[in-house]
C-alpha cells in the first residue's frame, strides 16, 4: 500500500493538492479548506481514509499524501538516509494509546523532514488522536530533529526524552558535529499540538526539539500549542527561525542550551491560565543556558533574538516565573521585544558570568519593554554596557495597560498588534542586527505591527486546537 513516488510525481501532487485525489478509479475526498481570515479556528474537512506511518523510514523518500489522515503510532524514526516528505494540507495524529509506547517522531542525523505547508491556507497539522474536548498536553510525544551542527558537549550527546529500548537497531539519537550548514529539511506552516513527554529529572520531549540542527534548515511559521513541556528547545546548532508561536505550554516557551548560536525574529508566547504551569516547577518565557554546569565551553550559547512578544497572564501570574531567564553562563542578544504578565521578573540575569557578559557588552538586552509583578529587571542593571534603552513598567501594574495591544490575552482569538500609546510603537533600534536575516526596516518592537496591518499568523495558526474538528 505504501509506495515511493518519483520527483516528478511528487511535484505534480503538490501542484494538485487542492483537488480531489483518486484511488482505484474512485474519488477520495480531500481536505477542503473552509476557514475565516482570522487565526482562531481550523474548520477544514479532513479525509476519512487513514494510514499508519512506518516505524522506520530509511534509504529513500516516504511521502505522506494529503488524501488521507496519517497516524503516528509509537516511536517513529527517519534514518540517516531517509526523507519524510509531507504534502501541504496534511493532518497527522499521534496515537495516544499506542501498544508500542509513546508516539513521537525522530529525524536522526543525515535524515530530513520536508514538511512544507507552502501557504497559510494549506498548513500541516500534527495533533492528538483524541476527539475535540478531550485533548490534553502529552497525548503524544512531539517532533525531534537531529543534525551535525556544532554543540559544546563532548562526547556528542544523545537527545533527551527517549528510552534506550525504543531506539531501533542501527539507529542513533546522538547529535552534533562540525557542519554549521547542516540541512535537516524544512518545517514551514506547521502546527504541533498536545505533544510532550516527561520522564522526570529534566528528561523530556518537547513540542519541537532541535539538536545540532544547521542553518540551511528552514524553520518558518511554526506553532506549538498545549505541550507538556517546552514549546521549542534548541540544543546547540546554528538553525535560524522566523514566525514562531508558543501557546498554552506548561514549561518554557523557548529554551536554548549546549551552544545554540542561531537567530530568531518574530515570535509570540502566550500562557493559558486554564492549563496552569504547576505542571512545571520552573516555567519561563525564555530559558537560556550554556550547559547544566554553567561552564564556558564553546560554542557559548548565544542566540540573537528580535521582535518577541512574551506574555504570561493578564491577571495574577502566580506560578509563572520569569519572562526571560538568561543563566548558567549563557550569552545572548535580545532586542525590540515586549515582555509582560510574569510573576518574579520580566528579565532575570542569573549568575555571575551572565552579569559579567552583559556588563561588558558581550551580551546585550536592548530596546525591550518589560513588565512583571515583583521585578522588571533582576538584578537592577545600573550602567551595564549591554543594557540600554529598555522601558520598565510600574512593578505590579496591569500587563494589559502596559502592553497596549489589540487583544493579547484573549486565548481563543488573540491579536498581538499594537494600538496607540503602546511601547511597541517607539524606542526600537535595528542598526546593530545582522542582515540579511533580520528585517531591519521595521518601525515597531514586538512580534506584530500596528492594528490594521497584516498579521503573519493569519489563517495558518489556530488558537482553538481543543475544539478544532479533527
Amino acid at each position: 500500500m505504501f509506495t515511493k513516488k518519483s520527483t516528478l510525481l511528487i511535484a505534480v501532487a503538490l501542484m494538485a493538492f487542492a483537488a480531489c485525489k483518486k484511488s482505484g478509479g474512485e474519488e477520495v475526498e480531500g481536505a477542503n479548506f473552509n476557514r475565516s481570515t482570522s487565526a482562531a479556528a481550523d474548520l477544514r474537512t479532513w479525509p476519512s481514509l487513514t494510514s499508519t506511518i512506518p516505524s522506520t523510514i530509511n534509504g529513500g523518500t516516504f511521502v505522506l499524501t494529503n488524501d488521507r489522515v496519517w497516524i503516528l503510532d509509537g516511536p517513529t524514526y527517519v534514518g540517516s538516509t531517509g526523507v519524510l516528505q509531507i504534502e501541504p494540507n496534511t493532518l497527522i495524529k499521534g496515537n495516544s494509546s499506542s501498544s508500542r509506547g509513546t508516539s513521537y517522531l525522530v529525524v536522526t542525523r543525515g535524515g530530513r523532514i520536508e514538511a512544507d505547508g507552502v501557504s497559510a491556507s494549506t498548513s500541516i497539522v500534527f495533533t492528538s488522536d483524541k476527539p475535540a474536548g478531550q485533548r490534553v498536553p502529552g497525548d503524544w510525544g512531539g517532533i525531534i530533529v537531529l543534525g551535525n551542527a556544532p554543540v559544546n558537549q563532548s562526547p556528542l550527546p544523545q537527545i533527551e526524552g527517549i528510552i534506550s529500548t525504543e531506539i531501533p537497531a542501527g539507529y542513533s539519537i546522538n547529535y552534533g558535529g562540525s557542519d554549521t550548514a547542516h540541512n535537516g529539511g524544512i518545517l514551514r506552516y506547521v502546527r504541533i499540538e498536545f505533544a510532550g513527554r516527561d520522564l522526570g529529572n529534566n528528561n523530556e520531549i518537547n513540542g519541537l526539539t532541535l539538536g545540532g540542527v544547521g542553518n540551511t534548515t528552514v524553520l518558518e511559521n511554526i506553532q506549538v500549542s498545549y505541550g507538556q513541556d517546552d514549546a521549542f528547545e534548541f540544543f546547540g546548532g546554528t538553525v535560524n527561525a522566523k514566525n514562531l508561536i508558543a501557546l498554552g505550554n506548561t514549561d518554557d516557551d523557548f529554551d536554548f542550551d549546549f551552544g545554540y548560536v542561531g537567530k530568531i525574529q518574530f515570535a509570540v508566547a502566550l500562557r493559558d491560565p486554564a492549563v496552569h504551569s504547576v505542571l512545571s516547577s520552573d516555567p519561563n518565557g525564555i530559558e537560556s543556558d550554556n550547559d547544566g554546569a554553567s561552564s564556558v565551553l564553546t560554542p557559548r550559547t548565544a542566540p540573537i533574538l528580535s521582535n518577541f512578544t512574551i506574555l504570561g497572564y493578564s491577571g495574577n501570574p502566580s506560578g509563572l516565573l520569569n519572562g526571560v531567564r538568561f543563566r548558567r553562563s549563557s550569552q545572548f542578544r535580545m532586542h525590540n521585544s515586549i515582555i509582560a504578565g510574569w510573576n518574579n521578573s520580566g528579565a532575570f540575569f542569573d549568575g555571575p558570568q551572565v552579569i559579567a557578559d552583559i556588563t561588558s557588552g558581550v551580551a546585550q538586552f536592548r530596546n525591550n519593554a518589560v513588565q512583571s509583578q515583583l521585578d522588571d529587571f533582576n538584578p537592577n542593571p545600573g550602567a551595564w554596557a549591554g543594557f540600554s534603552n529598555n522601558i520598565p513598567s510600574l512593578i505590579g501594574g496591569s500587563p494589559v495597560a502596559f502592553v497596549r495591544l489589540v487583544s493579547p490575552f484573549t486565548i481563543a482569538n488573540p491579536d498581538f498588534r499594537y494600538v496607540a500609546g503602546s511601547p511597541a510603537a517607539s524606542n526600537f533600534d535595528y542598526t546593530t542586527l545582522p542582515t540579511p536575516f533580520f528585517n531591519t526596516s521595521l518601525n515597531y518592537r514586538g512580534a506584530f505591527g500596528a492594528a490594521g496591518s497584516a498579521r503573519w499568523d493569519a489563517v495558518w495558526a489556530s488558537y482553538q486546537p481543543q475544539t478544532n474538528p479533527y
